[in-house]
Formats: C-alpha cells, structure tokens, sequence
C-alpha cells in the first residue's frame, strides 16, 4: 500500500537503472568490420552531395551559398580547406547562423 505523497517508484529500481545506463556493453568488432547502417550511408551521400556542390563551383564560396540560400559569412572568414573540409564543416552546422537576422543578411 502507497502512503499518500509518496514516491511512486523503488529507489533500488532506480538504482539499478542508473547503474545500467553507465555500463558499456563490449563491441563485437569495430564499427567498419560491422557493416555501414542506412544513417551512414545516408550521411555519406549528404556530404558527397555537399563535396560535388562546391566542386561544381570551383570553391567560389559566393556561387556556393546562393545555391544553398545562405549567408557565406562564416565561410568567408573561415574558409574551407578543401571540398571535404566544407561539406564535413558545413554539415555540422558550422556555417550557418543560429540568428535568423544573420542568416538572411547577405
């Protein structure tokens, strides 16, 4: 019988699920002898598709972020290294702005 107030959980249940969220369970293998999961493929097909935009264009960063309707700002002051440098970086978000003022300023 529950006490009027009382918590409606065991603190030794709780424990115990606590415990289970900070055990790793070991790996039967690296990530690429296990196999590529649709989330990889589908990453990898993003950024191939980012890694062709910016080959298209020859890197001109302008032409890049009116195709993708964007503020180059960022990219800008911080360009990318290489065709793969852009598409890792601005997959990441590391491009865009989070102020949505910024973002449309061109």
């Amino acid at each position: 019988m529950e006490t009027k107030g009382a918590p409606a959980f065991n603190l030794a249940d709780l424990r115990a699920g606590a415990k289970k969220l900070h055990s790793v369970e070991e790996s039967s293998g690296d990530k690429k002898a296990q196999g590529k999961t649709v989330a990889d493929e589908g990453e990898e097909a993003v950024l191939k598709a980012y890694i062709d935009l910016y080959n298209k264009f020859g890197g001109d960063i302008d032409r890049i972020f009116d195709e993708l309707g964007e503020n180059p700002g960022k990219a800008k002051k911080y360009p990318p290294k290489s065709a793969e440098d852009f598409a890792t970086r601005y997959y990441a978000g590391g491009f865009t702005y989070a102020d949505e003022r910024r973002a449309e300023a061109k």
